[in-house]
Formats: C-alpha cells, structure tokens, sequence
C-alpha cells in the first residue's frame, strides 16, 4: 500500500503493508514529516478533511469509508510552536474579518479589476498583456525562465529561495496558487470554480455578513462569476483571498516594485508565498537542488516565516534590480491612435474614455 502526502516540509511516500491500520498511518506520517502536534489531513479533490483520529488506531485502512491507497494526503500541523512574526503589511482578511481589504494597494487592485471587468467604454488594455503582449514585464517572464535568481536561506543550511516563473496565459495567479498549494495536481479550472462558487455561496448568508457584495466586487456577482470562469480573465486580491482560506495556509504576496508584503488568511500553522511583478504572478520555493523543481518545497511551517520570508524580499529585490517589475501608476505608455504621450494606466483609461482611442504601447522616455 503506498500513500503519498504533501506536507509543510515537502512531498513524501509511504509505503505501508496491505495490512496496515489507522495507527500505522498515523506513525508514518509522523515520522515523515516531523510533525509534534495535532495532525489534520485532508484527502480527495477538492480536498476534504479526513479525521483520523476518530478512528480506532487498530482499524484496517482497507476498512476506512475513504480509499487511501494510492491517495494523495494534504498534511498540516494543528499545533505549531511559537514563532517571531515578521514585520509585514497586513490586511485584515480572514474567515470572520468583515469587508474585504486591499491588496497590493488601491491603485493596484483597481488596476487589476478594470483588467478582468472592462465596463462601457472598452477597457484600453483589456488583453494588452496577455500571450504575445508588448509589456516589458511579460518579456522579463520569459528571460528569467531557466535563469531564476537564486537565494541562500540564512540559518537554514542547504536550502535555498528561487523564483519559479508562471506562464503569461492570463492565468499566471492561479497557476502561482495551483503551484505551492496543490504541486502534481492540475487545478486551474477548478480553482477558478472554487472562487466562484464561494462568492454564489456567500449571497446566501445574512447581509450583514456577506463579503463578497457587488461593492467588492465592482460589478454582480453573476458577472463576476462568469467573467472568473473564462481561462483568459486575471486573477487578483480577491480571488487569492478565496484559495488561501480554501487551502487553509496563508499566503503572502510580496510586490518586486516596492517590497510590499501582504498577508491573505493570516494566522495559519503553514503558509506559501507568491510574487507580484505589477502585472504578473510567480511564487516562491524552497530548494536543494535548484534547477531541479521536482524536489521544490512550496508550502513552509509558520516556525520558518521570518527566515525564509527575509531571503523571498531579498529574491525580489534581485528582481528589480534586473528590471523585473511594471509600475503601473508610473509607466509611459503613447497613444498609437494620436501620438498622446501618457503616464500610468489612469492617465490612459481617462484618455481613452475621452478620445475613444484604444491602441496604446508601452514607450521608453528618451
């Protein structure tokens, strides 16, 4: 019987007799993982929570209502030891927090969502970076692949930070998420369902403890829902809001542009981090052979948070040292159309919506 679990410490097999129990289970988990504490497992997709402690330890694995064999095990600790919390920008998001707060800042999230939900007039830069797109940040993407930065881990000898580039498909937030939280699964498609099924479900609720009301959103429900489903839409703060609680680990996204943290469903026993480039996602893992992802480590005990958060900021000021960021309040962009030189996307939408020009290019001031 061979049973694969995915913990905070890394991806592992084990192997069992045919005649295992819930016991032998137990133990084996435990000693591939290390873990001192209470155990939470979840198995299935998506995954459900699987109580082993409310079996007998002597009963037969074969016997469990669930089929182990073969499974893959989301492991995390229940009880983890005191840790230094880092010194980072905290939004207060979480299952009980109330309204939504921001992400990378208010300029930023409002960029994201005028991307993903263009209103009347058009949106000038629905689709400008996507696949083939003329941004500087999605030909950084492409330059970094196979040549990613990387970072020694102070007090953690032998593993190292890397960056780990997501495909410019339009899809680049939930591949980041897909990538830590649920590594040999595919789950685009299906994260994007996750997030919209959530926000159906939270219309249901009494008014006073929605979080997800059309004023979040920026548009219905309905709308959102649809628009989040198509593979060509951007994900943003929301979305990563929705997969963090979802995968039960908080997520931090740091901005390559100006350091920035932010922290999505803090307070979690593990945690995972992603990059914002301004205008792209990647994430962050942990390795000993860095040019091997096989053996990446994506998802770390809350323990570890201040080490390996410092070497993720130090890996994104490598970043943008090597231009690896798109600030979009600052970024020249001309109009095609006229010739209008412009600064930032607000600059551009409010020209767009004047002139009904559209065709914009990303210029280098001389």
């Amino acid at each position: 019987m061979r049973v694969r679990i995915r913990a905070p410490n890394g991806v592992h097999t084990i192997t069992l007799e045919d005649v295992a129990n819930v016991g032998n289970l137990i133990d084996a988990i435990r000693e591939k993982t290390s873990i001192k504490g209470g155990i939470a497992v979840k198995h299935g997709f998506p995954p459900k929570p699987l109580d082993l402690n409310s079996y007998n330890r002597g009963m037969l694995l074969i016997d469990l209502p669930v089929t182990v064999n073969g499974e893959q095990l989301i492991v995390s600790e229940t009880e983890s030891p005191l840790s230094t919390e880092p010194s980072v920008v905290k939004t207060s998001i979480g299952p009980s927090s109330g309204p939504l707060s921001n992400s990378q800042g208010t300029l930023l999230n409002q960029h994201e969502r005028d991307l993903s939900f263009p209103s009347d007039p058009p949106n000038p830069f629905k689709g400008w970076f996507g696949p083939g797109g003329s941004s500087s940040d999605a030909k950084a993407s492409k330059s970094f692949k196979g040549q990613e930065p990387i970072v020694q881990v102070e007090g953690m000898p032998g593993w190292s930070c890397t960056l780990r580039v997501m495909e410019d498909d339009n899809s680049c937030m939930f591949r980041a998420v897909n990538y830590v939280c649920a590594r040999g699964l595919d789950m685009m498609s299906e994260l994007r369902g996750v997030v919209a099924s959530i926000i159906q479900a939270d219309a249901d609720l009494p008014e006073t403890e929605q979080r997800f009301t059309h004023v979040v959103l920026g548009t219905s429900r309905d709308k959102y829902c649809e628009k989040i489903a198509s593979p060509d839409i951007w994900g943003g703060y929301i979305d990563l809001t929705i997969l963090s609680e979802y995968f039960a680990t908080t997520i931090y996204s740091i901005s390559v542009d100006d350091g920035s943290v932010v922290t999505y469903n803090e307070g979690q026993p593990t945690f995972a981090i992603v990059i914002y480039s301004g205008i792209h996602y990647d994430c962050v893992a942990l390795t000993q052979v860095a040019n091997n992802p096989d053996e990446d480590n994506t998802v770390f005990e809350k323990v570890n948070t201040t080490m390996i958060l410092g070497a993720a900021e130090k890996l994104c000021r490598i970043l943008k040292s090597r231009n690896y960021a798109t600030n979009l309040s600052k970024f020249s962009i001309k109009c095609e159309d006229c010739g209008t030189l412009l600064t930032g996307t607000r600059q551009a939408q409010d020209h767009g919506a004047t002139t009904g020009h559209y065709n914009f290019t990303e210029y280098t001031p001389t």
